[in-house]
């Protein structure tokens, strides 16, 4: 791979992705909760001792039904799991790399991980990576908004109005802002966090209490209380002008009540303004209410290879495994 040489480390630097609201001290929290799924690493490719780029990495076990809807084939073969290694992040939307994308760096991060795994995948990154031999498949959109100085402004009337009223709705509401969660409120929080965990038709990890504790000072928790009981949450990470909502949490009949969900993410896109940010990743899933929120759906592909070229042309067949389901896209 001519001169360049490749290190792996535990943990990534405290400049890794500092552009980036998900950058390394949320890397660092995911990892101190120990959530027991995947093993995240990082892979330092420098070429004449400057650092060329940093390769997040995880492995885990994946199961063949995992995207797939309820129904006989999800039974039928979810007892099917593969080993793998794959660049990005269980927990981000975006698979990011900090620093050179070009089929050398790819090419040396490869060999490497194939020395870990035979099946290799890149999760949630652009279309038309420099990769050789990979099956491309897509993923699932990610919600973004791009903002402006009024956000309601942009909307039409009837939106504006609805918006309004369901803020009004849920006037009632106790607000608090905390950047590190009181002990007292880290397992409610939790709860919450469950209650839309078991609601997901897609899931892909499940945060340890830990997490709650490890991401104190990581961006901040929006928490809503009816008088002393709390009924939602909501995480958001803030970094120059982007800001990202990475978990949300809520008791289900007071979102009926309240439309609670509409509640958190436009009080989030409020707080974004306010912290001067022109752009707020709103995340995947619930696409319908996004879409009335104004966000662009930005398309995201999945990479996979399988090290035995005779395995690979057979798995390449069976890509409609690994794509989002229709019900996943509303």
């Amino acid at each position: 791979m001519g001169d360049l040489q490749v290190t792996e480390l535990d943990e990534p630097p405290d400049n890794f992705l500092p552009d980036e609201p998900e950058g390394a001290a949320f890397y660092k929290a995911f990892q101190a909760s120990a959530i027991s799924e995947f093993t995240c690493r990082y892979l330092l490719l420098e070429k004449q001792g400057k650092r060329i780029a940093i390769v997040p990495y995880f492995t885990g076990v994946f199961s063949l039904g995992t995207l797939l809807p309820e129904g006989w084939l999800k039974k039928c073969i979810s007892w099917i799991k593969l080993r793998y290694a794959c660049v990005g992040h269980p927990s981000t939307d975006f698979g990011l790399i900090d620093g050179e994308i070009s089929s050398e760096v790819l090419a040396l991060v490869n060999t490497t991980l194939e020395k870990k795994s035979a099946l290799l995948a890149y999760k949630d990154f652009p279309e038309n990576l420099p990769l050789t031999g990979f099956t491309q498949v897509r993923g699932l959109p990610v919600a973004v908004l791009k903002l402006k100085d009024d956000y309601y402004s942009t909307l039409d009337g009837r939106r504006r109005y609805d918006f309004r009223h369901k803020l009004s709705s849920a006037s009632s509401l106790r607000f608090a802002e905390y950047g590190t969660l009181p002990e007292q409120l880290l397992a409610p929080v939790y709860q919450l966090y469950l209650n839309t965990v078991a609601q997901a038709s897609l899931r892909f990890e499940t945060l340890t209490p830990e997490y709650f504790r490890a991401v104190a000072g990581v961006g901040k928790f929006h928490l809503y209380f009816e008088g002393e009981k709390l009924i939602g949450f909501l995480q958001i990470l803030f970094k120059g002008n982007k800001s990202s909502i990475k978990y949300i949490g809520m008791d289900y009949q007071h979102n009926r009540k309240y439309n609670l969900y509409f509640v958190m993410c436009l009080r989030a896109i409020e707080a974004s303004l306010q912290s001067g940010c022109t752009e707020a990743e709103l995340g995947v899933s619930s696409y319908q209410a996004k879409h009335l929120m104004g966000c662009e759906m930005v398309a995201t592909c999945i990479y996979y290879r399988h090290r035995n070229a005779l395995v690979n042309r057979a798995a390449s067949k069976f890509k409609f495994l690994l794509e989002p389901a229709e019900q996943d896209l509303r």
